[in-house]
């Protein structure tokens, strides 16, 4: 179905390329994972698959990529959707309207199709992934979970054949993660054909009919299911994976003791968008100390990003106080003591290099030059310090703006998401680096999905419920209910 042959590709500004010498072959019905670590070239692979690549993707071209035999550089990109389907890591990226109705319908008629096929092909898409009560909702006003199944609705609608997929489970909550696989089980019984770049692995165990593993631009191997399934964790960490379970840890991880420790307190917290809108947060009390490493979880749509994005400054409380070390403080206070590194990086990233990014954040105390190189060498980015921020990875703008935040100073550190995109051996160093933040007296908080960084580094965890109540918890009992919960469980 489709055939790669002697594929390379450098983006526009870069000398590296990106993918050199790619040979694939995908057949009809498959299931491939692309496997690999930050950085190897999976998400450029799968816009050379989508025709993004040479469509939209500015830079130099070199070998084929065909389609049933026919080039995809010579398709038109509307005759390549009507085959070709993808869900990106944040699907918001990928509306053109503000309705659910419309977004779904959208595909449909750039295609042609005629009114009452339209309405058809919607009613069924919406059907089949058992979503009618979004109908005429407000994308934005969707979770994670509800914007992937849109996104999912309209390619459904398109009936394409082939679905790529681009770190689809980086966003959402368990029991989201489970509602995917299900998606994902059912699209393979009906004949569609799977490409996944993925880092999480737990969750495709049941899916996966080959591995592709890539490093440095290339394909270094292809494993067979049983192949992959079969590598122990040892082997999965030496390649620079994630673990294909979720394992139980032997001990809760033990909080060092620190001296001049900062602390957060939040009392009788409150948070609405507007006057008309139900509370998001309510009655929120906590304390944080220095030394610790708290997760902070719970289904989407609960209010974690709303509380970071509260605590950071960047929305301002209607109701209680933030106080650090004991003094209470306004959002525009808190913006300059608390640092917040957001779930999309893009929106972080302001400067022509990677360099710059660090010399902007650090404004207010300079750092010289070799201060500087130390800390991009210090998070793995030392050999892109002149690329442009946004020709990055996924994972290598993650670890920038985590850079900068360290970079500028701050006595609370809250990170939303931030191993979105990230490998198994970027995600430990990250929680090494965490660990060694919270050595430093700083409070560090971690809003997250992703159960196996917790259990890497995270002292403790909090749930936030969906009714604004909190919920204490160890990582033991996040880690057993893991491990005890079915397969695709919803």
């Amino acid at each position: 179905m489709i055939a790669v042959r002697d594929l390379s590709f450098r983006y526009a500004g870069r000398d590296d390329w990106v993918l050199k010498d790619i040979n694939l072959d995908i057949k009809s019905g498959e299931c491939l994972l692309l496997a690999g670590i930050s950085g190897c070239g999976k998400s450029t692979l799968t816009k050379c698959l989508n025709g993004l690549i040479p469509h939209f993707e500015k830079g130099e071209r070199a070998g084929r990529v065909l389609l049933d035999d026919t080039e995809i550089a010579k398709l038109p990109m509307h005759r390549i959707a009507l085959r070709v389907g993808t869900v990106f890591q944040h699907p918001r990226t990928q509306f053109f309207t503000t309705n659910v109705t419309d977004e779904i319908a959208f595909g449909c008629e750039n295609a042609g199709f005629d009114r009452r096929e339209i309405r058809d092909r919607v009613t069924r898409a919406m059907d089949q992934l058992e979503i009618r009560s979004l109908k005429d909702r407000e994308v934005f006003s969707l979770s994670d979970g509800e914007r992937q199944k849109v996104i999912l609705a309209a390619i459904q609608a398109m009936d394409a054949d082939i679905l790529v997929f681009d770190e689809p489970s980086s966003n959402l909550d368990p029991h989201a993660v489970g509602e995917l696989e299900s998606l994902m089980l059912q699209l393979k019984a009906a004949g569609k054909t799977l490409i996944i770049a993925e880092h999480r692995l737990h969750y495709l165990t049941q899916l996966i009919d080959r591995v592709a593993l890539m490093a440095h631009g290339r394909i270094q191997r292809i494993y067979s299911a049983a192949e992959f399934l079969d590598l122990h964790n040892r082997d999965l960490n030496a390649l620079g994976l994630r673990w294909q379970q979720l394992t139980q840890p032997q001990n809760d991880i033990a909080s060092p003791s620190v001296e001049a420790a900062n602390t957060l307190t939040i009392e009788n917290l409150d948070y609405r968008y507007n006057k008309r809108s139900p509370q998001v947060l309510s009655g929120i009390d906590l304390h944080f100390t220095g030394g610790e490493i708290t997760a902070i979880t719970g289904a989407n749509g609960s209010g974690k990003t709303t509380l970071a994005m509260v605590l950071g400054g960047l929305y301002r409380e209607t109701g209680g106080r933030i106080c650090v070390n004991g003094q209470p403080l306004s959002a525009r206070q808190r913006i300059r003591t608390c640092r917040l590194v957001m779930q999309e990086p893009d929106h972080q990233l302001f400067s022509e290099s990677v360099l710059q990014e660090l010399q902007i954040a650090t404004d207010d105390s300079p750092l010289s030059e070799a201060e500087l190189q130390g800390l991009l060498q210090r998070f793995g980015l030392a050999p892109l310090g002149h690329c442009h921020p946004h020709a990055l990875s996924g994972g290598e703008k993650q670890r920038l703006v985590i850079t900068t935040a360290v970079a500028a100073g701050f006595d609370v550190l809250i990170l939303d998401e931030p191993t979105s995109g990230l490998d198994a051996t970027n995600m430990r160093q990250l929680g090494q680096l965490l660990n060694e933040i919270s050595r430093q007296g700083k409070v560090v908080l971690v809003i997250t999905h992703d159960y196996e960084f917790v259990q890497t580094c995270c002292t403790s965890l909090v749930e936030l419920q969906a009714d604004a109540r909190l919920e204490l918890k160890s990582v033991r009992e996040i880690a057993c209910g893991l491990t005890h919960a079915p397969q695709g469980a919803g």
